[in-house]
């Protein structure tokens, strides 16, 4: 999709001889579609000048250090002999379509349409697909957010029939973090009483003191200042909010956590960063992660397994370095051909361009 945005501007701007201001963290974007670029760094211009002298040149520190800000691959190894953490077969999640003042069902929107997949515990599973596959519907579904057909097994429990109240015990174990460090975090909350919440639901008995020293541990755990526990998330920038983010997740000790989109909204310097954070915890605590991205160099440096999602199906699994390989299906090469390359790809059959 992101392809075929940019071939649709670039046609766009050839008819009409139009100028574009085109701001974006995505520095292979800005070499495919910009000839002058722009780095600003705290709200002034470091440096300007032709793409490809800022890009083969670059003469500010931060540029330097943004161009060189690439994802390290280095995904924890599969391990055949783990235990199984989460487990479905044939997931559903279709929402219904109605119409008329009765609002008669006359079809479904299949977001999940009979997903089985499988995680190891200390394992990485990624997930990537188009806007729209899917994704993010399965990762709510897992964790019981929405509403699912389709057994769902975590540490050998079955989730799929319980109710809210039944699913609180499972809650501490099992965690996301969200797309937005700017919406998922509560403007009225300090960043310990953010982190603290979760404490005060699944272990009650624990001491105001005991919870602020959990809270300052894991604030620790995400490389921030414990000291600044008590300022609210305005006074952040968006690479501290999603380090908040990832603390409120932790300092439960979970053994398993959603990553839906986490590194989306952050820069390439702040993105790996964030993934090098997430690999440590991960090797600490000996997390599971589903990472749900659309930017598959991220995917590629934290996933040893991937699933490749379209119209809430699995198109691919498989091996993550060997599906970036030799993928196998037409829309499998044309979704990490368009990542990868930045070029635009031919749409596979089938697949509508919107």
């Amino acid at each position: 999709m992101q392809a075929q945005i940019i071939a649709l501007l670039k046609d766009i701007q050839k008819r009409l001889g139009m100028s574009l201001l085109f701001i974006t963290h995505d520095l292979g974007i800005v070499r495919k579609i910009a000839q002058r670029v722009c780095v600003m760094k705290d709200g002034k211009i470091v440096e300007t000048g032709a793409v490809e002298q800022v890009f083969s040149a670059p003469e500010h520190p931060y540029t330097r250090a943004l161009l060189a800000a690439e994802p390290r691959p280095d995904p924890a190894p599969p391990q055949p002999d783990a235990p199984v953490l989460l487990e479905t077969t044939h997931l559903k999640v279709w929402f219904p379509i109605t119409r008329g003042v009765l609002r008669k069902v006359v079809g479904h929107v299949k977001a999940c349409d009979g997903l089985t997949i499988t995680l190891r515990k200390g394992e990485t599973l990624g997930v990537v697909g188009e806007s729209g596959s899917g994704k993010s519907t399965l990762g709510r579904a897992i964790l019981r957010l929405i509403s699912s057909d389709g057994p769902i097994a975590f540490m050998g429990h079955p989730l799929e029939d319980l109710n809210f109240k039944e699913m609180r015990p499972y809650r501490r174990d099992m965690q996301i973090v969200f797309q937005d460090p700017y919406g998922s975090l509560s403007p009225r909350m300090s960043v310990a009483d953010i982190i603290k919440e979760g404490l005060k639901v699944h272990q009650p008995g624990l001491t105001d003191r005991q919870r602020d020293e959990r809270v300052i541990k894991a604030l620790q755990d995400v490389g921030l200042d414990p000291g600044l526990r008590f300022r609210f998330p305005h006074e952040f920038s968006g690479g501290q909010r999603q380090r908040i983010a990832v603390a409120r997740a932790v300092v439960l000790e979970p053994s398993f956590i959603v990553l839906d989109e986490p590194t989306s909204a952050l820069d390439m310097l702040i993105q790996a960063q964030m993934v090098d954070l997430l690999r440590g915890l991960q090797k600490r605590h000996n997390l599971t992660y589903l990472f749900i991205s659309h930017d598959l160099r991220v995917v590629a440096a934290l996933a040893s397994r991937l699933v490749v999602m379209r119209h809430g199906l699995v198109v691919e699994a498989g091996d993550a370095a060997e599906l970036f390989r030799n993928p196998k299906t037409d829309y499998t090469r044309a979704l990490f051909a368009a990542a990868f390359k930045l070029e635009t790809v031919p749409v596979p059959e089938g697949v509508v361009a919107q």
